[in-house]
């Protein structure tokens, strides 16, 4: 474990942003004021993915004004899970808390999950209580852990949410995962190491709409899906085989009719089908088929995760105000 010094507090909260202005400055004044008279030391960084609002403008006045507020600036837009990747490998904190600005998550309960990974634990995950979500979201978010859990067998906890605290061991050990197509829950369960959860209740959003929207839900279920697990290509192998033995069936009937009987097979609209049906089949197993070697070339170019545009206030920047991406000031 790392010892507290001013290089190393003893919590790192890691915050994504993406056009966040409206709940920014009040999640800064809730954090501070349910951790600043706690008997430890932390520091608060933002990394923001590519926001188009004032969201940088306004943290930045706030890095200004508290060197425990840090932001990393990505070039763009690369999603919420390399947003936390930069977080995560720039964290100096003996333990490293995750969690979303939009104030579903009260940030009044970080002392627990400080308190209770304390006790010994390398991750400690929140599950939610009662969500806040419309029905719809509540039976597509259902869906999703069910199936993932199923498809991949990783267990993860149901009504997870956002807001986890881990060692600075086990964000090491993440660190050491070099996917480029992440799926982070997928990455903290195939770790191990100690882990709980800490059940919180699940408040409205303070401001504006949700990000993740069910474009993204899709996405990120097939991103999860097919990074850890190959029961789909399985699948498909055994739906081939069974489509095989179907069509030696169906020959063997058509040739006992014609030959005992003199019946030939009629209708050209149910073959047309048939055809049809099959040869679909066969573009849906071959796009399945090129999903997964699309990503080994995804993985095999080894580009980075995130390239960062700007820093403010890290403590690898040596006082520096920025830095680019290059690490020139």
């Amino acid at each position: 474990m790392i010892s507290a010094s001013d290089d190393h507090p003893d919590l790192s909260l890691v915050i994504p942003l993406y056009d966040e202005e409206e709940c920014i400055s009040e999640f800064i004044r809730q954090v501070r004021s349910s951790i600043d008279l706690l008997p430890f030391s932390y520091e608060i960084i933002f990394v923001d993915d590519g926001s188009q609002d004032r969201t940088v403008e306004i943290v930045i006045d706030f890095c200004k004004s508290d060197p425990r507020i840090a932001l990393i600036q990505l070039t763009r837009n690369y999603g919420k899970e390399a947003a936390l990747t930069a977080g995560i490998t720039h964290a100096s904190g003996a333990f490293i808390l995750m969690m979303d600005p939009d104030l579903q998550d009260p940030p009044e309960r970080i002392v627990d999950f400080y308190n209770k990974i304390r006790e010994g634990y390398d991750l400690v995950f929140s599950t939610r209580i009662e969500k806040s979500d419309s029905l719809i979201r509540k039976l597509t978010s259902k869906i999703f852990w069910s199936t993932l859990n199923t498809v991949t067998g990783l267990n993860i906890p149901p009504n997870l949410g956002a807001m986890r605290i881990f060692s600075q061991a086990f964000a090491q050990e993440f660190l050491r995962y070099p996917e480029r197509v992440r799926f982070i829950e997928g990455l903290f369960m195939s770790i191990g190491m100690r882990r709980t959860t800490i059940e919180i209740e699940n408040r409205p959003r303070f401001a504006g709409v949700s990000k993740f929207t069910l474009k993204r839900r899709i996405k990120l279920a097939t991103n999860a899906m097919l990074a850890f697990s190959d029961l789909p290509l399985r699948f498909t192998m055994s739906l081939g085989l069974a489509g095989v033995l179907a069509s030696i069936f169906f020959g063997l009937i058509i040739v006992f009719r014609k030959a005992i009987f003199g019946i030939g097979l009629l209708g050209w609209t149910s073959t047309v089908t048939i055809i049809i049906f099959f040869g679909s089949l066969q573009l849906f197993v071959l796009g399945l088929i090129g999903n997964y070697i699309g990503r080994i070339y995804t993985e095999i170019k080894a580009r980075p995760v995130y390239s960062i545009y700007h820093t403010f206030n890290l403590k690898q920047d040596q006082g520096s105000e920025h830095v680019d991406a290059s690490g020139q000031g």
